[in-house]
């Protein structure tokens, strides 16, 4: 079982990956390696809930991350892991799609059979 600063430590290693923070649904922040966390931690709750009204309005089963550009070419992405929320603050020079890839195996390591495996 990982715990939650272990898990945003490999997450922050991820190339292409400027900062991370880890939050439960309601908000709480259980990891971070970014500044301001109260403020994306707000941004990550609302985007979870537009989400699930989006999905259910148009029927989609999940959603695997949410992108939210930015002029800087530093997107921000939402991930959903169970009871979860995961943030990304991206480098403007990376390969996005090599490091949602990674992100995807990460997640994918702790998130399986529906139990999140994340203390």
């Amino acid at each position: 079982m990982a715990t939650a600063k272990d898990f945003v430590g490999r997450i922050n290693q991820i190339d292409g990956v400027a900062g991370c923070l880890l939050v439960k649904d309601d908000g709480a922040v259980l990891g971070q390696t970014i500044n301001d966390p109260e403020v994306y931690s707000t941004l990550l709750q609302m985007s979870s809930n537009l989400s699930r009204e989006i999905m259910t309005s148009i029927g989609f089963s999940y959603c695997r991350h949410l992108s939210f550009n930015r002029i800087n070419m530093q997107n921000f992405c939402v991930f959903p892991i169970d009871n979860y929320l995961l943030g990304i603050v991206q480098k403007a020079d990376c390969s996005v799609a090599f490091m949602l890839e990674r992100v995807y195996q990460l997640i994918g390591k702790v998130s399986t059979s529906g139990e999140t495996k994340i203390s």
